[in-house]
């Protein structure tokens, strides 16, 4: 509770990025990214720089990984949601995880849309990522950035996704 709170307040609070985080953005994205990334709110600018900086914190420098990291959201962009659908997708996920689920596999309408843009997001952003010329690893990092593995990574990119989703999920 007290995280989903301070989630709330990050975004309700939200300034642009500080001329030092976005010269940090700035050295990972091309320029064809950087569009990419210019199409987020202030909040989920600076949820991505702290996914990202949370993983260069950590010895992290993989430059596929860290642009997954800013990018791993971007299909959000395609149906922008409010705080308050934000809320209404936690509330769901969390008493209602299977038929938010389901709802998610809806159309993007009425009530259900702020569910189908949870659960539609990271094959969205992968397409758009792909559109601006991320690397083949790049956008499988973001087409899986919710697909939690069931077992041991088997490969680097099992790695670099574990990465991610732990720096996501702190953040």
């Amino acid at each position: 509770m007290r995280y989903r709170l301070w989630q709330f307040w990050q975004m309700v609070r939200a300034r642009p990025l500080s001329a030092e985080a976005y010269v940090a953005v700035t050295a990972v994205l091309t320029e064809a990214q950087l569009a990419l990334f210019n199409r987020f709110s202030p909040n989920d600018q600076w949820h991505s720089y702290r996914v990202m900086w949370s993983l260069q914190a950590t010895g992290h420098d993989q430059p596929d990984l860290l642009a997954a990291a800013l990018l791993h959201d971007i299909g959000k962009t395609k149906l922008p949601i409010s705080v308050w659908e934000r809320s209404l997708i936690v509330l769901g996920q969390t008493f209602l995880p299977g038929k938010a689920a389901a709802w998610g596999q809806a159309e993007a309408r009425g009530w259900r849309r702020p569910f189908v843009v949870k659960f539609q997001h990271p094959a969205w952003g992968a397409e758009m990522a792909r559109q601006v010329g991320c690397t083949p690893l790049t956008i499988s990092l973001i087409r899986r950035h919710q697909d939690r593995l069931a077992g041991r990574p088997l490969t680097e990119e099992d790695e670099l996704l574990q990465h991610l989703q732990w720096a996501d999920d702190r953040n």
